[in-house]
């Protein structure tokens, strides 16, 4: 019989899908559920590749379930104003089946003709400009403002005429700071004065890195300042672990030495990206030896290949932090091997290399007490293993 894949069993560079198969995080989708429902909107801090887009899509995959409309988007994919606001656009009337297929009647056909055209005039008539915006998306310059602000009432619009409550999902949020969708405070504004409009639809908001998502919502000088409330992703326990690995592991009808497990878990430190990457390749160490059993060998084996896998990518990070300077790369040694980045260092200059590192999502700010701490246990290995201290 043909083993089951790795990757399918133990993804580790995507989103979990279904989001059904999450390990752990029970309780933050109930909670986000809630206040959603609710008409509470919330906010979702927390690093690239630790479940945030997973658990907010299976949150708005409960909602749907539950009759809500939904509308997801992510700045990393649609990457300027004018993409986003056709996908916000397609993705509101995608919440309608006629809509839906009228939508994909206009992608294959390239035109509005016949029966297509009657449609559209009637759904614009209906809901406004944003449908043209959705089923003719080439906006000149000039037109790209309005149309992100016409694609942001949509929602409401519909919910409206639908009788539904809506959840809209924007994850990356804070990609808005960048610029490359316009004025910054502009489109925070405009987003603001869109959703104050708009009772019927409530908001997720996600983003990876965690000063600049909370900089945008408890900034007084930003427009979003005090805009919905932020959830933070609770912690997969140990005992979560071991029960969704055994179980994902049972799915090719390996069995599990707890022994195997326990090592899994200590080295990947609990970090959902680098937990899942070990055991993916241990299994991918047990279809090499052609064997059901995973015993602390084999996650031995998947540990140094998860290590194998990431070197070009720690190499290239390695690198990274070399070019930005000679404190940057000090500090970050120092939390690879667990020490204060102050130590022997001018204050103002770890600050400045530890807020750059932050910047770019490598070190991740200290909330409360915490101490500062590199992103990515794998890549911390790696610094032990190849640097000196």
């Amino acid at each position: 019989m043909a083993r089951l894949t790795s990757r399918d069993l133990f993804p580790s560079d995507e989103p979990i899908r279904p989001p059904s198969r999450l390990i752990g995080r029970e309780t933050d989708i109930e909670e986000l559920v809630g206040q959603l429902s609710s008409g509470v909107h919330r906010i979702v801090a927390a690093p690239r590749r630790t479940g945030k887009s997973t658990v907010c899509e299976a949150t708005v995959a409960a909602l749907r379930r539950r009759r809500f409309y939904s509308v997801s988007v992510s700045l990393f994919t649609h990457t300027n104003a004018s993409v986003l606001a056709v996908a916000l656009a397609r993705e509101t009337l995608a919440n309608r089946s006629a809509a839906k297929r009228l939508l994909d009647r206009v992608r294959s056909a390239g035109a509005l003709t016949g029966r297509s055209l009657t449609a559209a005039v009637r759904l614009k008539t209906e809901l406004g400009d944003a449908v043209e915006i959705a089923l003719e998306p080439t906006l000149p310059r000039s037109s790209v403002s309005d149309a992100l602000r016409e694609a942001l009432l949509l929602p409401q619009r519909i919910a409206d005429r639908d009788d539904r409550q809506l959840i809209v999902f924007i994850d990356e949020l804070q990609e808005l700071t960048s610029g490359t969708y316009g004025d910054p405070d502009e489109l925070t504004k405009q987003l603001r004065d869109a959703v104050h409009a708009s009772p019927r639809v409530t908001c997720l908001f996600a983003g990876s890195v965690e000063h600049m998502m909370r900089d945008l919502f408890t900034n007084r000088r930003r427009a979003l300042y005090q805009f919905g409330g932020f959830h933070d992703l609770s912690r997969i326990t140990e005992a979560e672990w071991r029960a969704g690995l055994r179980d994902r592991f049972a799915q090719d009808d390996c069995t599990t030495d707890e022994e195997a497990l326990g090592r899994i878990i200590t080295v990947g430190e609990g970090h959902p990206r680098a937990t899942m990457l070990i055991a993916q390749q241990t299994h991918v160490a047990a279809v090499e030896d052609d064997t059901h059993r995973i015993d602390a060998s084999l996650a031995e084996r998947g540990y140094r290949g998860a290590l194998a896998a990431d070197a070009a990518r720690h190499v290239d990070l390695l690198e990274r932090i070399r070019s930005m300077s000679s404190a940057a790369l000090a500090v970050t040694i120092r939390l690879a091997n667990g020490r204060s980045p102050y130590a022997g260092m001018e204050k103002k200059s770890a600050n400045r290399a530890l807020n750059a590192l932050a910047d770019a999502s490598i070190v991740l700010k200290p909330r409360a007490r915490e101490p500062w701490r590199l992103d990515d246990p794998l890549f911390a290995a790696f610094l032990r293993r190849e640097i000196s201290a």
